[in-house]
């Protein structure tokens, strides 16, 4: 459901910046959060494997999930 003109209207005048900008914000937050937990859990894999406590396959496994985890989030957000 789309807003109407006089909502969109009233949604500038009271925030300052426009609908597209707020869509653009909340997404790129989003992916940005997404991205510093893929980064968490690749950081964290890596350390348990060097220290010898997780083997190879779990972290290519847990790799893997966090970026199919990324890709899919990235595909419903930017299409």
């Amino acid at each position: 459901m789309s807003m109407t003109d006089a909502q969109i209207a009233s949604f500038q005048n009271a925030s300052g910046f426009s609908t597209q900008s707020s869509s653009t914000l909340w997404i790129s937050l989003a992916l940005v959060l997404a991205l510093l937990w893929c980064a968490w859990v690749m950081w964290t894999a890596y350390r348990g494997w060097a220290a010898g406590s997780v083997r190879f396959g779990a972290f290519g496994g847990s790799a893997a999930r966090a970026l199919l985890t990324l890709l899919v989030l990235m595909f419903f957000t930017l299409s």
